[in-house]
């Protein structure tokens, strides 16, 4: 702006320059020169507002996000042994500082587990003295499943809700300004900055934590201190079984916890008992297995030591009872079915080999199978399983039913020929040897080894009869060749027997043929067999059951 007079230096030079603006000049520059002033004076006002503000509030912004950290490298450097931050009354006198200057949850959480108070590295209770006591962690474990229990590797899966509850004197906020707030859950990632107990499952092979939609777990802070944290496991444990009495065996697996850095010095593991018939280990009311039936389950408290020291450790017992009717359904009916199938060839005749042979050998083929899958199915172990037993012994009784087939065919041969031998023996010398003697003595023996006659049918008065009874197959044949010596052939055959029988007689008599039949030694084996093969598979099926129903194995 120019002026002609020159510079302003006094108050009077400042308003005879108002007045030249206000009322010399043309109407533009007045309200150019208004805007300009209202614009100064608005600038002015705003600077001395954030003046006062930083006043005011800037160093209580200062005291809340900005604690005085502890210098340790002048305290060492100047001789001075390094404060403990851990020691309970450091620890007292760090809450102390949270009382009333939490506006905000977050400026609350920043404070409560900010690095200068708070160390995750060091757990709670922990002070350079040796009357340092440990801390105690209290757990409690709901199971939703049991599943895939192997016999083959010994194993079986859990999918637990695992909990810990523990008191960390640090985290307490009952003297700060959120102390009306019953509890305080964290956010999932905020686990990695407190601290944790170190429990490990000592008899796992493998296990994960479930994160889907968000990683399930959970940690809790309470005013008085305690900490809360929970989540969502699933385990697969080994279970080391004992299959004696398999498939009527009970089998006890264990969930082992145990500390896996720190002694029994540093931290102790409790079962959570808020009373008397608190349980700590709840398993759902709707869990169903395949195999097993759940009978009881125990916790107890046990301790472990090893070459780095004594650890805490906590166990819980499993009680199952495998399901016996699969078994049932699937191996003793059946394999009992074809026991007795066996036992079917002892009414049939031994002649009809056809039919006994196959029977027999189909019955030993398919027990033969059935042990096989079962075997298949388990481990192979150094002792003898129940189930072993049993279908050992039906290998056992089909395969003596086949081999006492066997020893009826020998039995049967021996008593054939035998009779065979003692016919040639009765029947007198013929004095001149033909055909149709050679004849005959065959017919005789045709007689001996059907059996289905009366040998009083072969005496003086009946022989010509028979004889030419058993001569028709072959005088038909001969008729059917020679049609016109027919008559002829009759007759002379006829003659030639009757002569036989009348001239080559010796004058001795023969001996007396006995009135009855001669006993079958293989139809009497068979009949023997039909009652004591029966009766040998019931006695085994009571005493199987008996003894393998009252054992018992011990698991320790």
């Amino acid at each position: 702006m120019y002026v002609k007079n020159g510079p302003l230096q006094t108050k009077k030079s400042w308003l005879n320059l108002l007045t030249v603006c206000l009322f010399k000049q043309s109407s533009m520059f007045k309200w150019q020169f208004i805007i300009f002033l209202v614009y100064t004076i608005l600038i002015y006002r705003s600077v001395n507002c954030q003046v006062d503000f930083s006043d005011d509030d800037e160093e209580e912004e200062i005291k809340i996000y900005q604690p005085k950290p502890i210098d340790y490298v002048n305290n060492v450097n100047s001789g001075n042994k390094a404060p403990n931050v851990y020691s309970m009354s450091n620890q007292n006198q760090a809450n102390n500082q949270l009382v009333g200057s939490e506006k905000t949850m977050e400026q609350f959480l920043d404070r409560l587990l900010h690095e200068s108070v708070y160390d995750r590295r060091i757990r709670p209770f922990y002070t350079d003295s040796k009357d340092s006591k440990p801390v105690t962690v209290l757990m409690n474990m709901h199971i939703n499943t049991i599943s895939g229990i192997s016999e083959v590797n010994m194993e079986y899966t859990v999918d637990c809700f695992f909990r810990q509850e523990w008191f960390d004197p640090r985290l307490t906020y009952s003297n700060s300004s959120w102390k009306h707030v019953e509890d305080i859950t964290l956010h999932y990632d905020l686990v990695n900055k407190v601290w944790t107990p170190d429990a490990f499952f000592r008899n796992s092979k493998d296990a994960k934590s479930h994160k889907i939609t968000v990683p399930n777990r959970l940690i809790r802070i309470f005013p008085e201190g305690r900490v809360l944290f929970s989540q969502r496991l699933t385990l697969r444990l080994e279970c080391p079984m004992k299959l004696q009495k398999f498939p009527l065996d009970n089998q006890t697996c264990t969930i082992n916890i145990g500390s896996f850095g720190y002694t029994l010095k540093d931290i102790i593991f409790e079962w959570s008992k808020t009373t008397a018939n608190t349980i700590p280990v709840t398993i759902s009311n709707k869990l169903e297995m395949p195999d097993f039936i759940l009978t009881a389950h125990k916790s107890s408290v046990c301790q472990r030591k090893t070459s780095t020291g004594s650890y805490a450790c906590l166990e819980v017992r499993i009680e199952l009872q495998r399901d016996l009717s699969s078994y049932v359904n699937e191996v003793y009916i059946p394999s009992s079915f074809v026991v007795s199938l066996s036992f079917i060839s002892f009414f049939i005749d031994h002649r009809s080999a056809a039919a006994r042979a196959p029977l027999g050998a189909t019955s030993v083929l398919t027990i033969t199978t059935m042990l096989g899958g079962i075997r298949s199915q388990l481990p192979k172990v150094s002792y003898i399983k129940a189930i072993d037993v049993w279908m050992s012994f039906c290998l056992v009784f089909v395969f003596a039913a086949l081999l006492e087939y066997a020893v009826v065919n020998v039995i049967a041969r021996k008593q054939e020929l035998k009779r065979l031998n003692k016919r040639k023996s009765q029947i007198p010398k013929l004095a001149n040897y033909s055909p149709t003697n050679e004849k005959v003595l065959m017919i005789g023996n045709r007689l001996a080894h059907m059996n289905s006659y009366n040998k009083c049918d072969l005496d003086h008065h009946n022989s010509h009869e028979a004889l030419e009874s058993l001569l028709q197959p072959n005088l038909s044949n001969s008729i059917k060749k020679n049609p016109q010596s027919n008559h002829s052939l009759h007759v002379d055959s006829v003659v030639s027997i009757s002569g036989v029988s009348q001239q080559s007689s010796p004058p001795v008599a023969s001996p007396p043929l006995p009135s009855s039949p001669p006993r079958d030694d293989a139809q009497m084996v068979d009949f023997v067999s039909s009652f004591l093969f029966p009766i040998t598979f019931i006695v085994f099926n009571i005493v199987y059951w008996m003894v393998y129903l009252n054992m018992q194995v011990n698991f320790e």
